[in-house]
């Protein structure tokens, strides 16, 4: 018989981000509420150039490009395919779009 755990990595370090709080003077947020955050307010679009690469853009700006190859496909970072920079393969589209949207500058 297992007994259920109550301290979980993501509980623990809730608690102390809580107890560090009035400590500091500083009010401290979960990672989690700050991606909440982040996702609610990003607006993105996209573009289908080619049947492999697809544009990522807001309304004001291009953010990016996901490039299809193989079986994976990787996010382009950058308003210029020719100099965007590689931030990672993702296992389908819609991931190296959501990496895009999260690291909007």
């Amino acid at each position: 018989m297992t007994e259920p755990i109550h301290d979980t990595h993501t509980s623990t370090t809730g608690g102390a981000r809580r107890a560090m709080a009035p400590a500091t003077g500083r009010l401290a947020l979960s990672d989690d509420r700050l991606l909440d955050e982040l996702r609610r307010n990003a607006r993105v679009s996209t573009r289908r150039i080619r049947a492999d690469f697809v544009e990522v853009h807001t309304p004001t700006r291009v953010l990016g490009y996901v490039k299809g190859q193989r079986k994976s496909f990787v996010a382009l970072r950058g308003d210029d395919p020719a100099w965007a920079e590689e931030i990672g393969r993702y296992p389908s589209e819609s991931l190296a779009v959501e990496a895009l949207r999260m690291r909007r500058a």
